[in-house]
């Protein structure tokens, strides 16, 4: 595919973006149908939850390499390359393929389209409907699906799974999901399917009576780590915080409720917990000053942030870069912020949902004595040697900033830039 025809592609998936969200599998089970079901011929982890679900899927992703599987992950949203999203065996998938799909895709969408005005598929159905390709082509063994929004109306829900996965039911997206944890828990449990095992995380007692109920009344297995002690006894993982050791029980206990047909080894599998690659989860990059990125973003978020932030050095400065898509989220994370920084700089994001500076800068409480700055995401370079060695600085707030702001970076002749394209 020649760079004019891959520039067409690509404008062609990102103008689906633009059509606005309306939720429901209708026109992936549409495309489906054009595709061939039998697409759909690996077996599936649905993974599921509000936080901790890009985290559990990269550590089964990590389990089941590790123990000898072929495996496809698919997650999102992705950090610099889209490719990041579909992976075979760790290896993101290249643009040139995934656009190479997109055009296979291209005139079935269309034809939905034409059949059923209104009904073109959107850019994460296409994605989605990528990887199913990429996993039926590269016949993994295995494949773990990282739900986009939701549950019930995720365009990945039209897999029928080997285990269901739900990992933390909180408040978010409430303008889609519900206003209640109650209401959040029910569109999560719509990946429950028929007879298929599902597990939960510590999850609050109002969301798991929801999904027991659901998980009864599909006559699914049910089991939950929610009433175990949750900071005792957890497994060890390379990502840090007590929450992705959680994470890590759960996978581990996820991996085990499926040893019938796959076989893990435990010894392996904890080794593999050590070495999962997952970046942007309070991922400390070695420079001077010490720079740390983390993709926090909601409500529960902030309250892990937190307790990070806590236990940073009492003698260095706190310099946070900060941007958000939504005000009722960037409100809740910056009053966390706020107790910690010195000086807080605030970024735009491109997408359609970002708060803008205006915002931002109305949410600065009274007591906030530091320095309130604001920034181009295309100049941060420029801010960089502005950071002193006695200072660590935090870009946090959105996955997408960090994903701006790393694609700029990376290329640059410095030691940071470096140290990213290790990274990537």
């Amino acid at each position: 595919m020649r760079d004019f025809a891959m520039k067409r592609t690509l404008d062609y998936l990102y103008s689906l973006r633009n059509q606005g969200s309306n939720y429901g599998i209708e026109r992936m089970e549409l495309l489906l149908d054009q595709m061939g079901r039998e697409v759909l011929s690996f077996p599936v982890i649905h993974v599921a939850g509000t936080n901790g679900k890009g985290s559990t899927c990269a550590m089964l992703d990590s389990i089941y390499r590790s123990n000898g599987y072929k495996v496809g992950l698919f997650s999102s949203p992705h950090l610099v390359e889209l490719g990041e999203r579909i992976r075979v065996n760790g290896e993101i998938l290249s643009e040139l393929e995934l656009l190479q799909y997109v055009e296979k895709l291209r005139p079935l969408a269309e034809g939905i389209e034409k059949k059923h005005p209104g009904m073109h598929p959107s850019f994460f159905e296409l994605i989605t409907a990528v990887s199913f390709y990429v996993f039926n082509r590269h016949k993994v063994d295995i494949a773990v699906l990282e739900t986009g929004l939701g549950g019930r109306l995720d365009s990945t829900n039209v897999v029928r799974p080997e285990v269901s996965v739900i990992t933390t039911i909180s408040l978010d997206h409430c303008h889609i999901l519900g206003d209640t944890v109650e209401k959040i828990a029910s569109e999560k449990a719509g990946i429950i399917k028929e007879g298929c095992p599902v597990i939960t995380g510590w999850i609050p007692k109002a969301a798991e009576e929801v999904i027991q109920k659901v998980a009864r009344e599909k006559k699914s297995p049910y089991f939950t780590l929610a009433g175990q002690p949750s900071s005792k006894n957890l497994p060890q993982t390379n990502l840090p915080g007590i929450h992705q050791e959680r994470n890590a029980a759960l996978a581990l206990k996820t991996a085990k409720l499926i040893q019938e047909r796959f076989s893990v080894k435990e010894e392996i599998s904890r080794k593999a917990l050590g070495e999962v690659n997952l970046h942007g989860r309070w991922e400390t990059i070695n420079y001077k000053p010490q720079i740390i990125l983390d993709a926090c973003h909601n409500q529960e978020g902030a309250q892990i942030l937190e307790q990070q932030l806590s236990g940073l050095p009492k003698n260095k400065d706190l310099v946070v870069w900060f941007g958000s898509l939504a005000e009722e989220r960037a409100a809740e994370i910056l009053s966390v912020i706020f107790k910690f920084a010195k000086e807080i700089r605030f970024f735009v994001p491109k997408q359609p949902r970002a708060c803008q500076h205006e915002t931002l800068c109305s949410m600065v409480p009274q007591f906030f004595k530091g320095k309130v700055l604001v920034g181009k995401i295309k100049e941060v370079n420029s801010y960089l040697p502005e950071i002193g060695k006695d200072q660590i600085l935090l870009v946090t707030g959105s996955i997408y900033l960090l994903g701006e702001m790393m694609e700029i970076v990376k290329n640059q002749n410095n030691r940071f830039g470096a140290r990213l394209q290790d990274l990537i």
